[in-house]
């Protein structure tokens, strides 16, 4: 008997602590209450669906409100929305001549090592065709345009089953 009290004493203290460990205790939670959970979130979703429009034309009669109660306000707030525009695009204007820049310096470089090479090589380096395009010269055509394969006609009768 001695020994079972130990035991008991061990499992109180299993037990205290798998009643407060947060993942027990959430499996437990979501056990017992998992659907209700799944019910009150469809039902908020539903009602925010529901509520959306209407909060959305209050706000918007809010601000008409604000702007007749103080159109300088509005007229600031729209002279700071154009000056937002302008600075972006000064910002864009100013990205796209870097850009530009850059584009036209690696032009000059490309253009500039076409020449040191064309003058260290010579002719060899310009990419010109064998052959020339105006010859007609096609090298995969087979040489002579008369003598093309041909596959042999197809019979109907595959495997030899129509003289039967």
């Amino acid at each position: 008997m001695a020994s079972l009290v130990p035991e008991e004493e061990e499992m109180g203290i299993l037990e205290q602590y798998a009643k407060y460990n947060p993942v027990t205790f959430l499996l437990q939670f979501v056990a017992a209450y998992g659907w209700y959970v799944v019910g009150a979130i469809g039902l908020a979703v539903l009602v925010y669906k529901k509520l959306k429009p209407a909060f959305d034309k209050y706000n918007l009669i809010q601000q008409d409100a604000d702007h007749h109660k103080d159109p300088d306000r509005e007229l600031s707030r729209m002279e700071a929305i154009q000056r937002a525009r302008e600075k972006q695009q000064q910002l864009l204007e100013q990205a796209s001549q870097r850009a530009l820049e850059a584009q036209k310096e690696r032009e000059e470089r490309k253009r500039a090592e076409r020449a040191e090479a064309l003058e260290k090589y010579g002719a060899a380096v310009t990419g010109r065709k064998l052959g020339g395009s105006d010859d007609g010269y096609l090298p995969l055509s087979g040489g002579a345009s008369a003598s093309t394969y041909r596959p042999p006609k197809k019979s109907k009768c595959s495997g030899g089953g129509c003289g039967k």
